[in-house]
């Protein structure tokens, strides 16, 4: 993969790490999303998960100068057009505003141009661009990133695109476990009283699937021996596809926290009605009170994945890691297209069809595109029997 600079590969990893302490210790979301801005070279950047029914902020964090900040979260908040296309962005996907432009139509810029927060707030402060990733888009519940830049930040390139897109799912998976814990966090601390006290199951797991620690809606889950049992100690889920998935998760978040990329995140476990989805959280690098013994290599959350069955689409994508760029490819190939036909729909060269084929074919242990297609084809039926 290539990165921006030797500076950014050696600052990744780090970033990555404390992209997951922060789960587990909120007071830590500040420094980690300051890393995040400086990493990009941002002006600003806030991080949110906003409850939509409550039209209020279930998780906020910002970065960056408080004189800029401050006017943005007062008076001009509610004012930023580009919220309309959040439905529309590809998850762990960076948008800049040529893009949102592009996204929601010809007449944005000028009405973007228009505003108020523009006329008072971004043209005033040479605010210029920005990176915005969707990180979650659920029916009560949307997360986003957003790092702005300024007129004095060199053009926004491909490269600084797949920086952002590298960092994305490690911040999507931390925002999605982290929004478990809400309900809890102004009650306690300490993690493992957390995890107690929370209503959706999850297990402690050492690096060979042993389980360490269940909480109580874990149990119970186990005890009825059909999504996730536990024999002799060792966890295990009745959907193979997503045992393998989650096992996986669990061996790369050991050996290598960044290589995890968007592994282990909104894992479907099929053929069952509720909890429907797994979220792997790393542990084996977090300090010893957030892993509650040495041998904790990860913490399986087990969750509701929403009122609708999880498409195959985004099934494959949990099951097998695939990367936004790479689900893509594979929405292609379930419509029937060609890998040329890919290419043109996508903007990139044949080449980067047949790499990107290739890593989807590796990682599903598929061997073409048509091998693909049956994949999917039987991922549906389990994803809707209930």
């Amino acid at each position: 993969m290539s990165l921006l600079s030797n500076t950014a590969d050696r600052a990744l990893p780090r970033i990555v790490e404390a992209i997951y302490d922060s789960i587990a210790d909120f007071s830590l979301w500040q420094d980690t999303l300051d890393a995040i801005r400086r990493l990009v070279e941002g002006q600003l950047a806030m991080l949110a998960v906003v409850d939509t029914v409550g039209n209020s902020a279930r998780f906020s964090v910002s970065s960056g100068d408080p004189a800029l900040l401050g006017p943005l979260e007062q008076n001009y908040g509610s004012e930023v057009p580009f919220f309309a296309a959040v439905p529309k962005m590809d998850i762990d996907v960076p948008f800049t505003v040529d893009t949102i432009y592009a996204l929601q139509g010809p007449d944005t810029r000028q009405k973007w141009l228009d505003s108020r927060i523009a006329r008072e707030w971004v043209i005033p402060n040479r605010l210029d661009d920005f990176f915005w990733v969707a990180l979650m888009k659920q029916p009560t519940r949307v997360g986003t990133l957003m790092v702005v830049t300024d007129k004095d930040r060199r053009q926004i390139s491909d490269e600084d695109l797949e920086l952002v897109s590298s960092l994305a799912p490690h911040v999507r998976r931390a925002v999605t476990i982290g929004d478990l814990f809400e309900a809890e966090r102004r009650k306690v601390e300490i993690f493992r009283s957390i995890i107690e006290s929370l209503d959706h199951p999850v297990m402690i797991v050492a690096d060979d699937m042993h389980v360490i620690f269940a909480n109580p809606a874990a149990e119970a889950l186990m005890a009825d021996n059909e999504a996730v049992s536990c024999v002799r100690g060792q966890l295990s889920f009745a959907y193979a596809q997503a045992n393998a998935a989650i096992g996986n998760a669990v061996e790369l978040g050991t050996r290598d926290e960044f290589a995890l990329g968007p592994a282990g995140i909104n894992i479907p476990l099929a053929k069952v009605c509720a909890p429907a989805v797994a979220h792997v959280m790393p542990l084996a690098r977090r300090t010893i009170s957030a892993r509650l013994t040495q041998r904790a290599a990860a913490a399986i959350f087990i969750a509701a994945a929403g009122s609708a069955p999880t498409p195959a689409l985004e099934a494959i994508a949990a099951l097998f890691g695939l990367t936004a760029a790479e689900k893509r490819v594979a929405g292609h190939v379930a419509a029937g297209l060609t890998r040329k036909e890919i290419a043109v729909a996508g903007g990139v060269s044949d080449g980067t069809v047949k790499s990107q084929l290739a890593t989807i074919f590796d990682k599903t242990a598929t061997s073409d595109q048509r091998g693909l297609e049956l994949l999917m084809r039987e991922l549906s039926p389990p994803l809707r029997s209930i």
